[in-house]
């Protein structure tokens, strides 16, 4: 676990584990409580309303992460927006390691029904050359491989 101040901000990535983390250990203290015994109905009690707590914020720090991310998204790219199987591998490559083009069509025939492996390539091709991906460096010299650009 991260050992940061308070005062410093933490990604949603690391809030996210330290969710989990709490969540985890909360479950354990209920399964502890419950073996001791039935005494000690309302500690038993508390803890699992306290679980359920940390797991509804963990919910919400989940849909928060997806609206940050497509928020990001748009305001890198939101021009591309308006071109489908663009925009639908801009999000593609976001959520992945480096794809080539056939794993590419297939994402974006995943996402949208329809894409030619043809149509994917040239759009690859057309956003390589603004910048808004990058060809990665990789050990299999049969195809490319893109991601996203980091600037």
């Amino acid at each position: 676990m991260n050992d940061k101040g308070p005062e410093e901000s933490l990604s949603i990535e690391e809030v996210q584990d330290r969710l989990d983390e709490i969540s985890s250990r909360l479950a354990r203290v209920e399964k502890l409580i419950e073996r001791i015994g039935p005494g000690i109905e309302e500690v038993s009690e508390s803890a699992k309303v306290i679980r359920e707590g940390f797991e509804f914020y963990d919910g919400m720090v989940k849909l928060m992460s997806k609206f940050t991310k497509a928020e990001r998204l748009e305001s890198r790219f939101g021009d591309l927006k308006k071109d489908d199987i663009s925009w639908a591998i801009i999000k593609t490559l976001d959520t992945s390691r480096p794809l080539n083009i056939s794993q590419l069509t297939s994402a974006v025939r995943g996402e949208r029904g329809t894409a030619s492996r043809r149509i994917v390539r040239e759009r690859v091709n057309e956003l390589v050359e603004r910048g808004v991906l990058v060809v990665v460096d990789n050990e299999d010299d049969r195809a490319r491989y893109f991601a996203l650009s980091k600037s």
